[in-house]
């Protein structure tokens, strides 16, 4: 199973203890499938239908506890979805106007009769924007496993709708942004904390401890390669140093003699000739008086002038 099924999995066996977030559940579930098909006259044909039969279940579990309904669960495959299997939860026709109304989804004044959006007392309550959330997320949401990239959507099918479910995380502080794909209203956050946090507002406790559990594992392991990797660098870069270093003390002995520098010269292009490899702090430690750093670099510069201006042909003052 993916990570995006666990997820949905996890969020379909939370129970609904109260009506109202049931109502918020099955508008949200209603809307974002949509399930809402007009056959004129007051007639409605109302289905749930979604990729996991654990989905279809729960929906079926809320009509008959909290309206009395008792649905149908079909299973539905073929050429059109691609040869994948979805479920499907048809409510008897003589039912589904009297469950829409009930809903608070039917209005006269909209296209068909039937909202776009359910009226804001649907989600008056900040567990009824939950459920709204988590029915959205179960309909129309996929997330990636943390171990291949970050990225959390909701495909609604209307941009009143898209518009309607970013109220709802807008409400708890969770900036979620939108785009257009093809038909579909994509409501989507890429920052892994964001994720975690809207796995967490969702009911997906389990999944956002293995999201962030992958998540600080990945963090562990860039730090440790960048570490590892300035590391190397820096080890590069002093052996390339010290490379053009031995190269210039020994064009310097060829040309003049390295007896003829000053002393403080003379020392120092003598210990880094015989240290090839020594850093800086260690090689300040073999003159004397001992030097730091800093003196160590300024002396290796001079010596660094005095073979360019060789290699040009210049005199150089010593």
């Amino acid at each position: 199973m993916s990570f995006a099924s666990d997820v949905r999995g996890e969020l379909a066996r939370q129970g609904v203890a109260d009506a109202c977030c049931a109502r918020s559940e099955l508008s949200a579930a209603l809307l974002c499938s949509g399930g809402i098909a007009w056959r004129g006259r007051g007639r409605y044909a109302v289905t749930v239908t979604a990729g996991e039969a654990a989905t279809v279940r729960r929906c079926f579990a809320m009509l008959k506890q909290f309206y009395g309904i008792i649905g149908q669960i079909r299973t539905l495959s073929g050429d059109a979805l691609n040869n994948q299997t979805r479920y499907q939860l048809a409510v008897p026709d003589d039912q589904a106007a009297q469950l829409l109304d009930a809903l608070g989804l039917l209005d006269e004044s909209s296209l068909f009769g039937v909202r776009a959006v359910p009226p804001e007392e649907t989600v008056r309550f900040a567990c009824c924007k939950k459920a709204f959330a988590r029915a959205a997320f179960l309909m129309c949401g996929a997330v990636n496993h943390p171990e291949k990239g970050y990225h959390i959507e909701i495909a609604a099918p209307t941009e009143a709708l898209a518009d309607f479910i970013a109220q709802q995380f807008d409400y708890f502080e969770l900036n979620v942004k939108k785009t257009r794909r093809k038909s579909k209203y994509v409501l989507y956050l890429k920052r892994a904390e964001d994720i975690s946090d809207m796995l967490s507002l969702l009911g997906a406790s389990g999944a956002m401890l293995a999201f962030e559990n992958v998540r600080v594992k990945k963090e562990v392991s860039n730090r440790v390669n960048r570490q590892l990797n300035c590391d190397n660098s820096n080890i590069n870069r002093a052996v390339s140093a010290a490379e053009a270093q031995i190269r210039d003390i020994r064009l310097i002995d060829a040309k003049i003699g390295v007896d003829k520098l000053t002393p403080d010269l003379r020392d120092m292009a003598i210990a880094r000739a015989n240290n090839p490899e020594m850093p800086l702090a260690e090689l300040g430690e073999q003159m004397d008086p001992p030097l730091g750093k800093s003196g160590v670099s300024a002396r290796l510069r001079r010596l660094g002038q005095i073979a360019r201006k060789l290699r040009g042909g210049e005199e150089s003052e010593l």
